[in-house]
């Protein structure tokens, strides 16, 4: 674990009265540090910041999918979606849509998928306005 994963253990476990003096103890440390040892803990906060943006950029796009997906659910067939679009099962649409872990990774939506179930989705919409129009000229 690198100093700014312990760095950032510790500030999760502040309690906000805390969070003054972990920066005032930060600020101390990093002005006690030599010039090597602060571009490397310049470093390594770059590159754990770059991390945490690309964590929160998937994170942001699994619920949004999620979350768009919320109000049509009750009245698709998830079953019928993964086998006519995908080829796949109900159980793997559902693990890409909850963002469910398979062999300890969180299973999403790749781009292709997505625009496959964008595709899925304004047939299914048709097929349904398409019932309803026969519905009213029956």
């Amino acid at each position: 674990m690198n100093q700014i994963d312990k760095l950032l253990a510790e500030w999760h476990t502040l309690t906000p009265e805390d969070e003054k003096e972990f920066s005032k103890k930060i600020a101390s440390d990093y002005a006690d540090m030599s010039d090597e040892d602060k571009t490397k803990f310049e470093d390594e906060f770059y590159a754990g910041s770059v991390n945490a943006g690309a964590e929160a950029e998937e994170l942001i796009e699994l619920l949004t999918v999620r979350n768009q997906l919320d109000a049509i659910l009750p009245y698709v067939s998830i079953s019928s979606i993964a086998k006519e679009y995908f080829g796949k099962s109900r159980q793997w649409l559902y693990q890409r849509i909850n963002n469910s872990k398979v062999n300890g990774k969180p299973a999403q939506f790749n781009k292709d998928e997505i625009r496959i179930l964008s595709k899925a989705l304004n047939e299914i919409g048709k097929k349904f306005q398409e019932t309803s129009i026969s519905l009213i000229n029956t």
